[in-house]
């Protein structure tokens, strides 16, 4: 964790400090930081494959739903960085657009489990 935030620093600080003089130099940087982050969480994000693995294979029902949830994650975490790497760069309506098409397609995936809970308690009532 502490890697992540001397990373994150660092390239904050550098980007400060080129942004007055180089704007297009600075939003670069700060995006081959966020590589740089990426490449750093690779071994982590490994770790949470192989749980995800395991709980898929000890439960092969859930398969689906843990497909579904991990899809509507993956939508999240990019979402949010999209948009904040818009609001960075004064593109706050960009970013605003960006959050509310991320909202309607996680609506979307989301709807067959809504679908299955209501069925399945419309099934108990009876």
């Amino acid at each position: 964790m502490i890697t992540f935030i001397g990373i994150a620093v660092c390239i904050l600080l550098c980007a400060l400090l080129i942004r007055e003089q180089h704007r297009a130099i600075a939003a670069l940087l700060t995006l081959g930081g966020v590589c740089l982050l990426f490449g750093t969480a690779a071994a982590e994000i490994r770790t949470v494959a192989d749980r995800v693995q395991q709980l898929t294979a000890d439960v092969p029902s859930a398969a689906e739903y843990i497909k579904l949830m991990l899809k509507v994650l993956a939508i999240t975490l990019l979402t949010q960085l999209v948009s904040n790497l818009c609001r960075d760069h004064g593109e706050s309506a960009l970013a605003g657009v960006t959050e509310l098409c991320a909202k309607a397609v996680v609506i979307v995936l989301v709807l067959p489990v809504f679908e299955t809970v209501i069925t399945i308690v419309s099934g108990l009532m009876q």
